[in-house]
């Protein structure tokens, strides 16, 4: 079996590099020739060089394509700035909430006009408290729906003013 010192002279370098290059290979020098170690080392060269070499190689390769991913999303955020076309998480969430406000006032409206046509017209009396329960479930699970995908945008944090809270708008069905 060759020295490390025959080693180092057939692949042309150091006996430190030769000591790396065969701990990197995973050879026993004690029990390998000096053709085995020359095959595992030109072989190991080449899935280095065609970018398929060791885990480092792919740790920095998985690193420049995140970074290169961060990059591209950090311009594209900096083009819809300049364009003033983003839109603070706070106001996005809020605009959920108001307009599941607006939409819970016009449902109630809408609802308790189409109460009273009934009445007016079938000359009958409506039970006002189911229609009140029927319609203020449906406007709590707007208002409801609305604050998750507002505390959604808004990461996690509560929205400023929940849409169940206003949800009625202040309209009385009773």
């Amino acid at each position: 079996m060759p020295s490390q010192r025959e080693i180092a002279q057939h692949l042309d370098m150091s006996e430190r590099n030769a000591r790396d290059v065969l701990k990197g290979l995973g050879i026993d020098w004690t029990t390998a020739d000096l053709d085995e170690i020359r095959i595992a080392y030109i072989r190991d060269l080449r899935e280095k060089a065609a970018g398929r070499g060791s885990s480092q190689a792919e740790l920095l390769n998985a690193a420049r394509i995140e970074e290169s991913t961060v990059k591209a999303a950090n311009g594209r955020l900096a083009y819809h700035e300049k364009l003033g076309t983003l839109v603070p998480t706070a106001d996005a969430a809020n605009a959920i909430n108001d307009w599941a406000a607006f939409a819970n006032r016009e449902y109630l409206s809408g609802a308790e006009k189409l109460v009273d046509e009934i009445e007016s017209r079938a000359k009958v009396s409506v039970d006002r408290s189911m229609v009140t329960q029927i319609v203020g479930a449906t406007v709590s699970r707007i208002g409801g729906y609305a604050d998750k995908l507002g505390r959604r945008i808004a990461g996690g944090r509560r929205a400023l003013q929940s849409a169940e809270a206003s949800a009625d708008g202040g309209v009385d069905l009773e």
